[in-house]
Parts: C-alpha cells; sequence; structure tokens
C-alpha cells in the first residue's frame, strides 16, 4: 500500500503539462505580409546595428534561464529598401526592446547584418524582437533578399508559414 501512495504521489507530482514555448520558424515572406497587413507602419531596411547604448533590463524572471527583457538605444546604419532594391542610405537612432513569453526572452544581436522591419513612431524608429522571432533575419542570404524585394514588388510573395 505504502509503495502504491508513493507512486501516486510521484505521478501526481510529475504529470503536469509541460511548460515549453512552440514557434513555427519565421519565414522572410510571412514576417513582411504580417508586418505589411499591421495597423502600424514599418519600413524593410538591410543594415546593422551599432553602438549599443542606454541600456535597461528587466527584472529577473523566476524559472528563467537568465534571459530578461531589454530595452536600449543603437545607431541603425544600412539602408532602406524601395521598388528599385536596397538603395536608400539610412542612418538613424532606434529604440530596441526585447520581451519575454514566460521564461523564455528575445534577444538582439548587435553589429551582424539583418533584413528587419523598422516600426516608424511619431518618436523615431522602433525594434521588437520576441522570444519566437519573426522581426530579424540575420545575415540574410541573397534568396531572402530577392524574396522579400519581391514581396514590397507586389510580386508572388506566399510563405511557407506565418
Amino acid at each position: 500500500m505504502k509503495r502504491l501512495l508513493a507512486i501516486s504521489c510521484l505521478l501526481a507530482l510529475t504529470a503536469g503539462p509541460a511548460l515549453a514555448l512552440s514557434c513555427l520558424r519565421p519565414t522572410i515572406q510571412g514576417s513582411y505580409l504580417d508586418h505589411a497587413e499591421a495597423e502600424e507602419s514599418y519600413i524593410l531596411v538591410f543594415g546593422k546595428l551599432t553602438n549599443k547604448r542606454n541600456v535597461v533590463r528587466g527584472p529577473k524572471i523566476q524559472g528563467g534561464t537568465g534571459a530578461r527583457s531589454e530595452n536600449f538605444t543603437a545607431t541603425f546604419v544600412g539602408k532602406q529598401a524601395s521598388r528599385a532594391g536596397f538603395d536608400r542610405p539610412l542612418k538613424t537612432t532606434v529604440a530596441v526592446s526585447t520581451t519575454c513569453a514566460g521564461p523564455w526572452c528575445g534577444s538582439i544581436n548587435i553589429d551582424l547584418p539583418m533584413i528587419t522591419f523598422l516600426e516608424i513612431t511619431p518618436y523615431g524608429h522602433r525594434l521588437t524582437q520576441g522570444p519566437c522571432g519573426g522581426n530579424i533575419f540575420y545575415t540574410p542570404t541573397k534568396a531572402q533578399e530577392k524574396s522579400v524585394l519581391r514581396c514590397l514588388r507586389g510580386g508572388v510573395c506566399n510563405p511557407d508559414r506565418r
């Protein structure tokens, strides 16, 4: 009887729902469509974030892996897209935020080439990255560059996942 009770208690303690974040891998076409259909306004850019400053870290998350949300400013240096391509030089200050979902947090890599979507706000540009990604595509391939520009030009923009 003691053994049966011990097994029952053990099962009750371990049978709870597994906590895991399930994210579909974002595609650049799906992200383009999401940003194009959003209420907010965005610009499509290719370049790097540099000069990270004014860092404010969020609170430690109980049960987290050490990752925390973060707000900071950085300088974006690169080019804005037009129908002709990534051809408009751009250097601007960006308010950057990472957000969390439970113990999982987004992260931003500084000084890596990226294609991303900068939100246009009354206060300047903003970039937000959550734990599932979808806003930033680091070290983009020529195929990713061509496909997102095809979307911008109104061509075929058919993402595998969204």
